[in-house]
């Protein structure tokens, strides 16, 4: 897997600049859709594991280390979600509010169950037959049948917090983002209750944080980048946070919330200055759901054809490669019928 991590560091680093302005302003979409792309390569290099494993000493080792980042590679999305929901509440008020429901609840939900369909289709192909509480449950994203859910499962919960957050405390947006929060971290609960996996709610909270941060946002700039020093010494310690927690992080769902806020913070505050201006990654980014959703479905496919038992590390190789590049076809392919469709309907509501 070096080569392709090599890829992607490559990418990363080529693609640093200098924040600046409102073209390389680290929190535009732009910049932010490169962090997605980057992280999001990272959830397809964990995917793949699921299908053969990589365990080289020497030409592995890169990606056995990313793989210790476990959930802090989905955490952006959330927080980026959070902080992009919010600011629209910021920009459009109520109106945007009052739509959440359609334009954010149903549409991820139709555009998820569009992609299921497909995972389903392959299945039935294969001779997999699933009763019909299984697909409603998999439609709902509390079951899988192959495919990726409680990431999907999750964000629609939160979108249903914002909604209810806001269209009760309406104007006072600080009490609706705090009520976003007490009910995400009963969420947690619940789920943790229920015997859910606990990557279903232990990562939720970031969301809340970017919801926080867009409304906090010119404080915690104005204390971070009030000199270069300050900076790096924020930055420093929220490096020191990561690593202090990090092998304490499963002792205490506290401990393990510090570990991941330090991670996002430590995100954040390095790109108030260095930003990755990467337009492949950027192009990724903007792609994020149907790579995300659609990525498994060539890993299934293709694992009894190219994984032999006996497999050596050229074809692991070879899968990884056609593997990606089928995911990007499908989800060019899916975003310009599908949710391209799903989107028209929507926008009529």
């Amino acid at each position: 897997m070096i080569i392709f991590v090599g890829i992607l560091v490559l990418l990363t680093v080529a693609g640093i600049r200098k924040a600046e302005g409102t073209d390389r302003h680290y929190m535009s979409i732009e910049m932010t859709n490169s962090i997605k792309g980057f992280f999001l390569c990272l959830v397809f290099f964990s995917h793949i594991w699921t299908y053969t494993k990589f365990t080289h000493p020497v030409f592995d080792a890169p990606y056995l280390f990313l793989r210790k980042l476990g959930q802090c590679i989905v955490v952006m999305f959330l927080f980026y979600s959070g902080y992009g929901v919010m600011e629209s509440v910021k920009k459009k008020g109520e109106e945007y509010v009052k739509g959440i429901p359609v334009q954010r609840f149903l549409q991820v939900l139709l555009q998820f169950d569009a992609a299921i369909l497909l995972f389903w289709l392959y299945r039935i192909f294969t001779g997999v037959n699933y009763d019909i509480k299984r697909m409603v449950l998999t439609f709902a994203g509390w079951e899988t049948i192959g495919n990726s859910n409680w990431y999907i499962f999750s964000i629609l919960w939160l979108y249903l917090f914002t909604f209810i957050a806001f269209r009760v405390f309406k104007k006072n947006r600080t009490k609706a983002a705090n009520a976003v929060f007490l009910m995400s971290l009963l969420f947690m609960v619940v789920m943790r209750k229920l015997g859910r996996p606990y990557y279903y709610y232990d990562t939720v909270l970031c969301y809340s944080w970017g919801i926080l941060f867009s409304l906090y946002r010119k404080k915690i700039e104005d204390f971070i980048n009030e000199s270069f020093q300050t900076w790096l010494f924020c930055l420093s310690m929220l490096g020191i946070g990561y690593l202090a927690t990090y092998f304490f992080r499963h002792d205490s769902l506290i401990v393990y919330q510090i570990w991941i806020f330090c991670f996002v913070a430590a995100i954040v505050t390095f790109t108030m200055r260095l930003v990755i201006d990467s337009k492949p990654l950027q192009w990724l980014g903007r792609n994020l759901f149907p790579l995300y959703i659609l990525q498994r479905l060539p890993m299934l496919i293709l694992q009894p054809y190219m994984l032999p038992e006996d497999a050596g590390s050229i074809q692991k190789y070879l899968y990884v490669a056609v593997c990606f590049l089928c995911t990007l076809v499908i989800s060019v392919l899916y975003r310009e019928t599908i949710a391209r469709g799903i989107g028209k309907v929507i926008r009529k509501k």
